[in-house]
């Protein structure tokens, strides 16, 4: 039998636990031509959602492109990803090799080409700019600009989806961002700006002195509500044949705090484990088969943090929730304030870690935390 859990992006006709709201009010904005900040720790699912809102606005005949921004490397990088997603776009909105070649006119900065794919019979689209040795912000205010007057002259909706768009801070590039606010508040669409390293990405929309400020509305995802994780649980074993209750169901559901990504890659392991019925014994096996196969990314993680850095994520992680700045805290662990508020901004910058309601840091990633505890 297939196992029913996913732990990629979640393609539109798989399961997806939950957030009803979200989709209805994403969708709504994009219909309306609204800009929305969608902000969540990784792994928490925006991807696939906003995935999901684009399909739907497909189906309504919305033009939908999506733009991959993670670890952009330079301005001319980000002129390439941009040109490709709205090549791309506009293809599966209507085929640039049937009858869509007339869209290309109106994006002369662009030179797009197709191969087809021999084993799958599918296009390929390859695109460069047509003049390469062309300062990378004058091609990107080129391509802004051609988007503006293409959708001036053409009479459809479109939704443009920036996938961890607060990257655009690391290519060290300060005329990006006004470029970008310039031309996109003059756009006729919806923009979805996607982010998971939340303190970047709000200075971007909520600095009063930066130019993206109050420009979209600001939409947090939070963690799954726990009756929908044990009902989604319980429903995927029995529709692929295979039992949990809803006691198992809500133990697996509370060891990973309702966090999207692990609650699927925990139910995995749990309904490959088991025969015919996941136990609480099923569940504890495949929580430490879990942390065992995450081991090598937090590896890659503290291997690029300092010594202070690492020595207060460990600190953090021993404690669960802490005041970093108390007295009794600093002691224990034997840090420093000006320690301490160092390596705070990196980590926090870095989605690390988090304040809670009650101003208290804790590591966002349970299962990274719960990794922490054991591994030192």
């Amino acid at each position: 039998m297939r196992n029913p859990f996913h732990t990629d992006i979640l393609e539109p006709e798989q399961p997806f636990c939950n957030r009803v709201d979200e989709l209805r009010e994403l969708t709504s904005h994009g219909r309306n031509g609204m800009n929305v900040v969608l902000f969540a720790p990784r792994r928490y699912g925006k991807t696939s959602l906003v995935k999901r809102v684009q399909y739907k606005l497909h189906e309504e005949n919305v033009c939908v492109i999506y733009a991959q921004f993670m670890r952009l490397v330079s301005v001319e990088d980000l002129v390439h990803r941009l040109a490709k997603a709205i090549v791309s776009g506009l293809h599966e909105y209507e085929s640039l090799l049937e009858k869509g070649q007339r869209w290309l006119k109106h994006f002369p900065s662009i030179r797009a080409s197709f191969t087809i794919d021999p084993a799958t019979g599918l296009p390929s689209i390859d695109v460069q700019m047509a003049i390469r040795q062309l300062d990378p912000i004058v091609a990107l205010e080129n391509v802004l600009e051609e988007v503006g007057k293409f959708l001036e002259k053409e009479n459809f909706q479109i939704c443009i989806a920036l996938d961890e768009f607060q990257d655009i801070v690391d290519i060290k590039e300060p005329r990006v961002e006004a470029l970008l606010r310039e031309h996109i508040q003059r756009h006729k669409a919806s923009y979805i700006f996607l982010g998971s390293r939340r303190r970047v990405l709000l200075d971007i929309f909520n600095n009063r002195g930066r130019p993206f400020y109050q420009s979209a509305i600001m939409m947090e995802l939070n963690a799954l509500p726990e009756k929908e994780c044990v009902e989604f649980i319980v429903e995927q074993f029995r529709q692929a044949g295979k039992k949990c209750s809803g006691d198992v169901a809500r133990a697996l559901t509370l060891k990973v705090e309702q966090y999207p990504y692990y609650l699927q890659a925990l139910a995995y392991r749990a309904f490959e484990i088991c025969n015919d019925e996941c136990t609480d014994k099923n569940v504890t096996a495949a929580y430490e088969t879990l942390l065992e196969s995450e081991r090598y990314g937090y590896q890659g993680i503290i291997q690029g943090l300092s010594t202070g850095q690492l020595k207060l994520l460990r600190a953090i992680a021993v404690e669960g929730e802490v005041a970093l700045t108390a007295n009794n805290f600093l002691q224990a662990h034997r840090l420093t304030l000006g320690g301490v508020q160092s390596a705070r901004k990196l980590l926090s910058d870095q989605d690390l870690i988090e304040q809670n309601a009650n101003k208290l840091w804790r590591i966002v990633d349970p299962i990274f935390r719960a990794w922490l505890q054991q591994a030192f």
